[in-house]
């Protein structure tokens, strides 16, 4: 017997197997691409979470310093309110001793 002979049906069993081993490089080529594709879409997710939830805090932020102004300006406005009631209570008096000193003094004649 030759010893470099392989003997019958070597080379179909060494190309079945080199088709087989093909065809398994190829899947998990592929099937690894697919699992980058999703690792990158799972990344992008995240990353899109992340920013969306930072909008998020930053108009929760705007919001409450919005409220905290309109708060302000409500107060200022009752506390002008209660000045400007003050106000005229103090014209009414004015305008009532005003009055009663008139009375008293009578109309002056020229």
């Amino acid at each position: 017997m030759d010893p470099t002979d392989l003997g019958p049906g070597t080379v179909t069993w060494l190309s079945g197997t080199g088709t087989v081993l093909l065809g398994a490089f190829l899947w998990l080529r592929k099937w690894l691409s697919k699992d980058a594709a999703d690792r990158a879409m799972d990344t992008a997710d995240i990353a899109v979470v992340r920013r969306l939830t930072e909008l998020l805090d930053i108009e929760r932020d705007a919001r409450r310093e919005a409220e905290a102004k309109a708060d302000q300006f409500a107060k200022e406005r009752n506390e002008l309110v209660i000045t400007v009631g003050r106000l005229q209570g103090k014209v009414v008096a004015l305008a009532s001793q005003l009055a009663a000193a008139s009375r008293i003094t009578g109309p002056k004649q020229m």
